[in-house]
């Protein structure tokens, strides 16, 4: 006689509850590992299925800076610098499991090979390394080849680009809140016991959960282009007064970091946008800052120390530059220096640090040129700096054709106002502000398919 099956068994019920039983009972033993795998494959089959959710959680990622860091494996991490590579990754793995093309336009051509370049330089500058120097710098290369990629994964967005560049405002206007409270609660890096962990003291600076005043500054002033951009092409009266709104917040959080980079950027964003875009734009700015100038007497201060370092650098005064402003130069001495040493492929991208005459271990502004450009320089030598040129170049060319759109302006006057801030401050290596730069570019060049 045939035994019968249990149905069931037949449909794989049992395997399938032992399995849950299994899960469960692991989960009291190991809640927070569980719980960890259990979101883990939540935030991947979400990357998965929606790309975009990738870019989103990457911008979120950048809120909450420093505070987000993350010790692991005997290094320290950023919250993006965990979250990116596993949205990079799923990404390409949708795009070869679903086998759809990737695009290789002459912006994308450039970067790719900038990234070649750079990783030649760092295998070339190796040699010259130790094991723990080589890790360092392998991280830095991991790094912005990951969040530089984001550049191609915005791409994909085309139909989605407006809802993106409305994430990045809106991450600065949260950035802009978070920072006058954190103004309010912690005045004094030195108080708060900041210093001792290597940072600067800013004294009653604005500089939200990026703990600078200047990469900060830098940040909202490339987010308040970007917006000054919509701004001008939105003709809904409520969307603009939202939008003028957030552009208060952003500039008034930018005023308070009293950054000179910060107001140069600004300052040649609205020249820019304003010169391009609407003469009307940049007298308004003009008279806001005319207003700062006369309500605030430190801004007053900050913009006269700015015009009296521009003078003395330019030879028109006498005046000895302030520790800050001869500090800036030092750091443009040095990254002169070792281009020269290593003029062709630099010394190897990410190690700079390890070439400075005077590197300090505990300060955490001290892995590269104060200036981007002579970083990328230093580091990648002249073949590095041709590919990044022409990269930016050719992005801005795009953005020059598309001036007549919204995100063609505020791209166009954003990148052209960090380009001067990354003359005082590596903002354009700075890993929110790169962030933001890849994915707007990513948005721009997606019409160029």
């Amino acid at each position: 006689m045939q035994a019968k099956i249990n149905p069931v068994l037949e449909k794989g019920k049992i395997p399938l509850s032992l399995a849950v039983l299994a899960v469960a009972t692991a989960a009291v033993f190991y809640p927070v590992e569980i719980l960890a795998g259990v979101g883990g494959i939540i935030f991947l089959t979400t990357c998965y299925r929606y790309p975009l959710f990738g870019i989103f959680a990457a911008i979120l990622a950048t809120l909450p800076g420093e505070f987000g860091r993350v010790e692991l494996l005997g290094n320290s991490f950023l919250l993006l610098d965990l979250i990116a590579p596993v949205v990079l990754l799923t990404w390409i793995a949708r795009k070869l499991i679903r086998r759809e093309s990737f695009y290789f336009t002459r912006i994308n051509t450039a970067l790719l090979s900038f990234f070649a370049i750079a990783a030649l330089s760092l295998v070339v500058g190796a040699t010259e390394l130790n094991a723990a120097e080589l890790q360092f710098a392998l991280l830095y290369l991991i790094r912005f080849a990951t969040l530089g990629s984001f550049f191609f994964l915005a791409q994909d967005s085309v139909k989605k680009k407006s809802k993106v560049v409305n994430w990045l405002l809106l991450a600065g206007g949260i950035l802009a809140l978070v920072g006058f409270y954190l103004f309010k609660t912690i005045p004094d890096f030195s108080e708060a016991g900041l210093a001792d962990l290597g940072w600067d003291p800013h004294i009653g600076r604005l500089t939200s959960t990026w703990l600078d005043p200047n990469f900060i500054a830098g940040g909202f002033a490339f987010l308040l282009a970007l917006l000054g951009g919509k701004i001008l092409h939105t003709r809904e009266f409520l969307k603009q007064s939202w939008l003028v709104f957030l552009a208060g917040i952003m500039l008034a959080a930018l005023l308070l970091t009293y950054s000179r980079s910060g107001l140069v950027a600004l300052g040649f964003s609205g020249l820019v946008l304003g010169l391009v875009g609407n003469r009307k734009l940049l007298i308004a700015l003009i008279i806001v800052g005319i207003i700062g100038m006369g309500v605030s007497q430190r801004l007053s201060e900050r913009i006269g120390e700015l015009a009296q370092s521009v003078t003395s650098l330019t030879g028109e005064s006498q005046q000895v530059l302030d520790p800050t402003a001869q500090l800036r130069v030092s750091s443009w001495q040095e990254g002169l220096r070792i281009w020269k040493a290593n003029p062709l492929l630099g010394v190897g991208y990410g190690t700079y640090k390890f070439h400075q005459t005077f590197a300090s271990e505990t300060s955490h502004a001290a892995s590269g040129s104060d200036a981007s450009l002579l970083n990328v320089a230093a580091t990648t030598g002249i073949l590095g700096f041709t590919a990044f040129l022409i990269f930016l170049g050719n992005l801005l060319l795009l953005a020059w054709q598309k001036r007549k759109t919204a995100l063609g302006i505020g791209f166009l006057s954003a990148v052209c106002g960090l380009l001067i801030h990354s003359i005082f401050v590596n903002s354009l290596f700075f890993p929110a502000i790169l962030l933001y730069l890849m994915i707007s570019g990513g948005l721009l060049a997606a019409q160029e398919k």
